[in-house]
């Protein structure tokens, strides 16, 4: 299994990988000119990430595939508040008046069971959202990677959870099992 960090996100049109970026920065840290520096930084302008907010990343991932999802059928499977799933999404013309751009990490987990994130997307929204990556040494950690890797839904999620005594994810206690 690969759960290395992608070299390129999905925002910002790199074209270069991350250990060449990486190179340059020391390569023009021993140079003597800070000249280089600025040469560095507009040189490498397209490759830095723009660091979207979370929900244009959830939204830029879903729409990659050629998918759409339903906010108010999404809030009630995983159990928050269309309006709370709104600040983390905004969608429509007129953005909320508050954005979420860190919520709360069970419910970025939940997003990414449910919408059949990557380990990588998962791990890239984690990172956006200043949370902390998943890691498999944990584990908790484990069974959402186990089940990331496998595209299991919420409920099953949450069923490994318990059975690995974890606390579970957050979700409608009404939903059913009924999942393929």
């Amino acid at each position: 299994m690969h759960y290395d960090k992608p070299d390129r996100l999905l925002f910002g049109g790199q074209k270069k990988r991350t250990t060449e970026i990486f190179n340059e920065i020391h390569i023009a840290a021993k140079a003597k000119p800070e000249d280089d520096f600025d040469e560095l930084i507009h040189g490498n302008a397209n490759e830095f990430s723009c660091n979207p907010q979370v929900g244009e990343y959830i939204k830029g991932v879903v729409q990659s595939r050629g998918e759409n999802f339903n906010i108010p059928e999404l809030a009630e499977v995983i159990g928050i508040s269309r309006a709370y799933l709104y600040q983390i999404i905004p969608v429509g013309e007129t953005p909320p008046k508050i954005v979420k751009t860190n919520p709360d990490r069970k419910i970025l987990l939940a997003l990414a069971l449910e919408l059949k994130f990557s380990v990588d997307e998962t791990q890239h929204l984690l990172k956006y959202a200043n949370q902390p990556e998943l890691y498999p040494r944990r584990k908790f950690d484990a069974v959402i990677l186990y089940a990331l890797e496998r595209r299991l839904k919420l409920v099953r999620t949450n069923i490994l959870l318990a059975s690995a005594k974890c606390e579970p994810l957050l979700f409608n206690k009404k939903q059913t099992q009924s999942e393929p």
